[in-house]
């Protein structure tokens, strides 16, 4: 078993004290027996086992207790002297305080004798100012009146003066924005005629233009009656509009807007009958059917009738477009439009189906 090193001493003691006491008992021992003479005797020697460990745990706690007690001495004097030097610092502070006060006191009577002073000649010197004051006072007002007088009659004339002058240049602010008026009233007349000469120009050019693509998409037959409808009715809003710039502008924009929605319309309702469309094994290039497609505003398809079949267009062919519209059965997108929108261009309309992506 490892000892602890700090009870080496004490263990050391110990065994000196053990061998002392066993060496005085055998001295005993031998002196007894020069004494007496030696008889045999069967001895029974009791033995007491000592338990190291024990002792040396026993020795830790008195050395522990004694140098607690030296702590807690030691604290006790360090707490005492904290006490007195704290006493010593209250009464120092409270002589210094006694001192301060007495010296304040003697200091405020001071400054009361020298403030009677200081009040006694400020009286005197404010009474003479006050006379000056009053005799500069008069001089002033004396002064201050002539000068009055003289600046009355002064700004008189300069207010005459002014006056003929603002009223001379009032005139000609006058003639100037009469003359401007006038200019700006014949700058906007000649801006009215030259947008009324674009404006005309504008719908004539267009007119030529659709005239041509009428001509071009002859094939087109209900798809060009739609569009040169619409064209009467923007050039008939154009007509109705071309006094107030803003109003035209606002019009020809929505016309626009609807044109793209009713474009992107018709380019949805071909893409969903195409996706929908199955060839038939006989479907050629070329080949072209019209149908009518009769819708409700919610997009629903209620009656599909074939308007126009060219010459090569085959029974499975047409048969098979009209199944296409069938199956699409609701052209979702349609029922965002506006009502007067669908009405116009959706209630009943004619679609042109005709492949041209076909090997054949």
């Amino acid at each position: 078993m490892k000892l602890d090193h700090t009870y080496i001493l004490p263990s050391i003691f110990a065994l000196i004290v053990h061998v002392v006491v066993a060496f005085i008992v055998m001295s005993e021992w031998q002196s007894s027996s020069q004494r007496t003479p030696p008889v045999q005797v069967k001895q029974r020697v009791e033995a007491t086992l000592i338990d190291l460990d024990s002792l040396l745990a026993q020795q830790k706690l008195v050395d522990s207790a004694a140098i607690k007690k030296a702590a807690a001495k030691k604290a006790a004097d360090k707490k005492a002297a904290a006490k007195k030097a704290a006493d010593k610092k209250a009464a120092d502070k409270k002589a210094a305080a006694k001192k301060a006060a007495d010296k304040k006191t003697a200091k405020k009577a001071a400054d009361k004798k020298s403030a009677d002073k200081k009040a006694a000649d400020k009286k005197a010197a404010d009474k003479k100012a006050s006379d000056k004051k009053a005799s500069d006072k008069k001089a002033a007002d004396k002064k201050a009146s002539d000068k009055k007088a003289s600046d009355k009659k002064t700004a008189d004339k300069k207010a005459a003066d002014k006056k003929s002058a603002a009223k001379k240049a009032a005139k000609k602010v006058a003639d100037k924005k009469s003359a401007d008026k006038k200019l700006a009233d014949q700058k906007v007349a000649d801006q009215k005629v030259a947008d009324q000469k674009v404006a005309d120009k504008k719908a004539a050019d267009k007119k030529a233009a659709d005239n041509r693509a009428d001509k071009k998409l002859a094939d087109q037959k209900a798809a060009d009656k739609k569009a040169a409808q619409e064209l009467a009715e923007v050039e008939q809003a154009l007509e109705s509009l071309l006094d107030e710039e803003e109003a035209q502008t606002d019009a020809l924009e929505q016309q626009i807007t609807n044109g793209q929605a009713v474009g992107s319309a018709v380019s949805y309702i071909k893409d969903e009958i195409g996706d929908k469309w199955v060839r038939p094994a006989n479907a050629r290039n070329g080949m072209v059917v019209e149908l009518i497609i009769y819708l409700v505003p919610t997009g629903e398809v209620v009656n599909v009738e074939v308007s126009y079949r060219d010459s090569s267009a085959t029974d499975a062919f047409v048969s098979s477009v009209v199944k296409a519209v069938k199956k699409v059965r609701r052209f979702d997108k349609l029922s965002q439009l506006n009502s007067v929108l669908f009405d116009a261009n959706f209630r009943q309309f004619t679609v042109k189906f005709k492949p041209e992506d076909l090997r054949l």
